[in-house]
């Protein structure tokens, strides 16, 4: 309904009469109402149109009728989804910080997937625990030519993961992992030092001597410069451990300035910081990060530590750890603060994605736990499950890191033999096609210099003389049985 001046009404079904008047008079009252259906009746048609994504005119002039197009529209695939799955990943394994069980998951997804990794050299699972990481230290590695420029985003060199202990070194990873995502993992630096003095059994290496009820770390605390010197396995391990994983040096331990300005510059370089204490969190923002699915990210503790071999720290003991690892308090304290502002910035869904989560985690622990084993590491004191349930789904699951390193560096050991069977066989038609073309072009050569007229007037009369001679010895062997056969009598 459309109101002229509060006089007259006009319906729509009258529009199109009074638009056909030809009366001045009328216009002239019904002009401002016109105006305003004919920009309304526009704007509502170029609506139609933008939802159809293609001009009526079009249509018309093709003689295409709305019902085929929808039909065909209704068969058109899905659309792509608005983040692609991250395929090239560094992930920075620090000690002790539950890096097993984040590197199983990125193995886990790169291996079903056929991905390429960077594995150590060495038949080890380890690329070197006391130095910065090098290039060369990669299994496999090639030197190629580096693009920076943005144009050549998507490159086909390089590997596309890389999950294995190494000392972090930003410029020779990025040479074997162009353009990844960076991430690493951190531990509470009392839990994470008490982990490791276990792990690396720096009680027996430090030769702390203890009667029954005296805690080896207390021991250790009363004068750690004497014991750490006698520690030769895990000795990166004995002061700032995190810290020193991730590229920083000893000789800064005690110098604040320098230990926050690697904490910024961690910040800069890192996509993801997973927390230990928050771990389940953790993987759903990294799950986020990779645009990946909730059981891209499924995991099941596959070393857990022997409940006897855990020292109970005091208040005084837990104080003393934390100002022997001064610049791993620092770190950890600054992104777990990190953490919980990605959090907050994800929204409300994230913890109904986190309890979807740790609901499949129960489902598919039951599932894979069903009849499995504990097998007991006495070197290291860990409980290691073995599995139950024989299927190809929990199979990866239970896998280790270091098993899945043997699958990969063999399905590597594979492929280059078959690549250097097919270079050797082409290698070696490639020599016999070379042989071929030069006795083709040595005979050519040849007939090239028999082509004057004096070779061929020779030619000719060798080729005489030759007949002459076998149409003699012909005629000798018709002869000689007839001379016989007359002679005879």
């Amino acid at each position: 309904m459309c109101t002229i001046n509060n006089e007259t009404t006009i319906m729509p079904s009258d529009r199109e009469s009074h638009h056909l008047s030809s009366t001045s008079t009328l216009f002239t009252r019904q002009v401002s109402c016109s105006v305003a259906a004919m920009f309304s009746l526009v704007f509502t048609l170029s609506i139609y149109l933008s939802m159809k994504q293609m001009p009526l005119v079009f249509y018309q002039t093709h003689n295409i009728s709305f019902e085929n197009v929808q039909l065909a529209r209704t068969l058109e695939p899905p659309r792509e989804p608005l983040c692609s799955p991250a395929q090239r990943i560094v992930f920075l394994k620090t000690h002790k910080t539950a890096g097993t069980s984040i590197g199983t998951i990125l193995q886990r997804y790169g291996y079903t997937r056929n991905l390429s990794f960077a594995i150590p050299a060495k038949d080890t699972p380890v690329f070197h625990c006391c130095r910065y990481f090098k290039r060369t230290d990669v299994y496999q590695y090639t030197e190629q030519e580096v693009q920076f420029e943005p144009e050549f985003g998507n490159q086909t060199w390089g590997f596309n993961m890389m999950t294995s202990h190494a000392v972090y070194s930003r410029p020779e990873m990025d040479a074997v992992v162009p353009d990844g995502l960076y991430v690493t993992s951190l531990r509470n630096p009392v839990d994470q030092f008490e982990s490791a003095f276990v792990y690396f059994d720096m009680m027996k290496q430090a030769k702390i001597t203890t009667n029954n009820n005296t805690n080896p770390l207390s021991v250790f605390f009363t004068n750690p410069e004497k014991y750490r010197k006698r520690i030769r396995y895990g000795e990166k391990q004995v002061q700032n451990g995190q810290m020193y994983d991730l590229g920083f040096q000893s000789q800064y331990f005690s110098d604040p300035f320098y230990i926050r300005y690697k904490i910024r510059q961690l910040e800069r370089e890192f996509d993801l910081v997973i927390i230990k204490e928050y771990f389940d969190e953790s993987l759903i923002l990294m799950k986020k990060l990779f645009c990946w699915e909730m059981d891209d990210i499924l995991y099941i503790p596959k070393r857990i530590r022997d409940s006897g071999f855990r020292y109970n720290i005091s208040e005084n003991l837990r104080q003393n750890i934390r100002e022997w690892n001064h610049a791993d308090v620092l770190l950890y304290e600054h992104f777990n603060r990190t953490l919980w502002r990605k959090i907050e910035e994800y929204g409300a869904e994230f913890w109904q994605e986190l309890d979807a989560f740790r609901r499949r985690i129960v489902d598919v622990t039951s599932l894979c736990e069903a009849g499995s084993q504990i097998i007991k590491d006495n070197v290291h004191h860990m409980n290691i499950i073995r599995l139950g349930n024989k299927t190809n789904f929990c199979r990866n699951l239970l896998r280790m890191d270091g098993e899945y390193t043997a699958l990969i560096r063999k399905r590597m050991q594979v492929k280059e033999w078959r690549n250097t069977k097919r270079n050797t066989s082409i290698s070696d038609l490639n020599s016999k096609q070379q042989t071929v073309k030069g006795n083709i072009n040595s005979t050519k050569s040849k007939l090239s210099t028999n082509n004057s007229p004096i070779s061929d007037t020779m030619n000719g009369k060798r080729i005489t003389r030759v007949r002459k001679k076998i149409f003699k010895k012909i005629v000798k062997k018709i002869k000689k049985p007839v001379t016989k056969a007359v002679r005879k009598p």
